[in-house]
């Protein structure tokens, strides 16, 4: 942990709890039909990470969730579930970003109940650059046109941010290449990172998760779903321009996994 907080005192940093596809369900009339997903748990697996990370002398000062909150957000009570889980976040008392995701219905509810919009937010220095994609038949999921120009408009206001992308699809997956959900305009979506110089892309949806790489010179990072064994989750460690993610699982919950 020595290393972590190694930091040269002139430069900003951020520590941020990354979490994704909670897939909770509680006052929402509906059951999961998919037994891997530990549907009961969302409240439980943030407060479960955030003492992790405290645990582990982290403070974090922003909380990421990246979508998928609730499994169905079309079912009566899911406004409730959703609103618990914000409850959960905020607790840690700091700025919390959501995105929302294909299982999490009407997308001005889900920002209302998280107060939070598309498109830039600036936190802690930082800029984060939040994306409501459409989500078509079939679940396609296509960035609209219009927001494409996002990351340059926001390079060019404001240079001195460095700059974070939050979306639910992910935008590649090694050896997937039959993974129907990965953004459908990914390339476009990617150059536009790469031009506005984005320090990091983050997503959901692809329960398996991916490693921190490079695709096409945009770092790129996928959360795991927390809401499966074993209930992983990551810290997002901003220095400078600088970008560390460590993976980690809830281990001292493993009666969840019964």
């Amino acid at each position: 942990m020595c290393s972590r907080k190694n930091v040269t005192r002139n430069r900003k940093s951020l520590d941020a709890l990354v979490i994704s596809d909670l897939h909770y369900v509680d006052r929402a009339e509906h059951v999961c039909p998919i037994e891997v997903r530990r549907t009961g748990l969302g409240p439980a697996l943030v407060h479960a990470a955030l003492e992790n990370l405290d645990s582990l002398g982290v403070h974090v000062d922003l909380s990421i969730i990246l979508g998928d909150i609730v499994d169905n957000g079309l079912a009566p009570g899911a406004e409730e579930d959703l609103a618990a889980v914000a409850g959960a976040l905020r607790e840690a008392r700091v700025p919390v970003l959501a995105v929302p995701g294909n299982h999490d219905g009407e997308y001005a509810r889900f920002a209302g109940v998280f107060g939070c919009r598309a498109g830039l937010h600036v936190v802690g220095g930082y800029g984060f650059l939040i994306f409501h994609d459409q989500v078509g038949e079939g679940q396609v999921t296509t960035r609209p046109a219009e927001w494409l120009g996002l990351p340059a408009q926001a390079a060019a206001q404001r240079p001195d941010l460095a700059l974070i992308a939050l979306q639910h699809n992910p935008l590649y997956v090694e050896g997937e290449h039959e993974y129907p959900y990965v953004l459908a305009n990914a390339d476009a979506v990617l150059a536009g990172y790469r031009e506005a110089g984005v320090v990091l892309s983050l997503s959901g949806h692809y329960h398996p998760g991916e490693p921190l790489c490079r695709v096409d010179g945009v770092p790129c990072y996928t959360a795991p779903a927390a809401c499966e064994a074993p209930f992983r989750f990551a810290h997002l460690r901003l220095v400078g321009r600088e970008v560390e993610v460590y993976e980690m699982a809830i281990a001292h919950r493993c009666e969840w996994q019964d």
